[in-house]
């Protein structure tokens, strides 16, 4: 009895998240609002995979204009 509540439960866990996908898409076709709200708050929620990476591009490039900058100084 137990594994069919749990099964029950996935398959309507997945039927919802299926409906929701097809929510917004629709709604991101005829670009309403509450389309980029969900968007810009999952991704708020949702951690970055590639965080380290993406700092070390930014020190790099903050690096790179920072230098420039004290070359002309010197001159």
């Amino acid at each position: 009895m137990v594994q069919a509540i749990t099964l029950f439960v996935l398959v309507l866990l997945w039927l919802f998240l299926m409906l929701l996908c097809w929510k917004m898409i629709g709604w991101a076709k005829r670009r309403k609002t509450s389309a980029v709200v969900f968007g810009a708050l999952v991704h708020m929620v949702l951690p970055d995979p590639k965080i380290e990476q993406t700092m070390t591009i930014v020190r790099e490039q903050k690096e790179e204009k920072i230098q420039p900058s004290n070359k002309q100084k010197e001159k």
